[in-house]
């Protein structure tokens, strides 16, 4: 099975935003406080990563 570009894209936009959802799962259970904002920072900038890449997917006219 051949991937193509858009296919390597997309897959890696699902795993961005498996990740910012696993991180904010995990982050509601973590009681240390700066634990906590560690957990919390990962969610933010997986979330921040799923948003580009989403961002590039639509450009490419196709959906993430």
């Amino acid at each position: 099975m051949k991937f193509t570009d858009m296919d390597m894209l997309q897959d890696y936009e699902k795993d961005a935003r498996m990740a910012a959802l696993a991180y904010a799962l995990i982050e509601t259970e973590v009681v240390d406080p700066d634990l906590r904002r560690i957990i919390s920072k990962a969610a933010a900038a997986a979330a921040k990563s799923q948003q580009k890449f989403a961002d590039l997917i639509i450009r490419k006219e196709d959906r993430p």
